[in-house]
């Protein structure tokens, strides 16, 4: 029996690995930590996705980019040009008095 033309054969998807989805896990939080309350966690994520130091860590931020085929200069552009949350936590305090 015969098999016809050629057709084009999606790549199949696979499913990431644990340590593919620790890598996303710690970008991703990096990125969420950028609006965190505590300056001390900003920092980090700031020193994190902006250090432009190498490093050949896996999990370093320019080889977590590369690994999922990112420009880092580009996610960094973009993360700068975001628009910023509100910082959790940081507006008027009330306080109620116990009755």
């Amino acid at each position: 029996m015969g098999r016809g033309p050629l057709q084009p054969v999606e790549p199949k998807r696979r499913a990431l690995a644990a340590e593919e989805l620790l890598m996303l896990a710690v970008l991703e939080q990096a990125v969420a930590d950028l609006d965190h309350p505590c300056p001390a966690i900003r920092a980090d994520a700031d020193a994190y996705i902006f250090s432009y130091d190498p490093d050949y860590s896996i999990f370093s931020f320019d080889s977590v980019c590369r690994y999922f085929n990112l420009s880092p200069s580009a996610v960094r552009q973009a993360l700068k040009n975001r628009p910023r949350r509100p910082l959790r936590g940081k507006g008027p305090r009330s306080y109620r008095r116990a009755a």
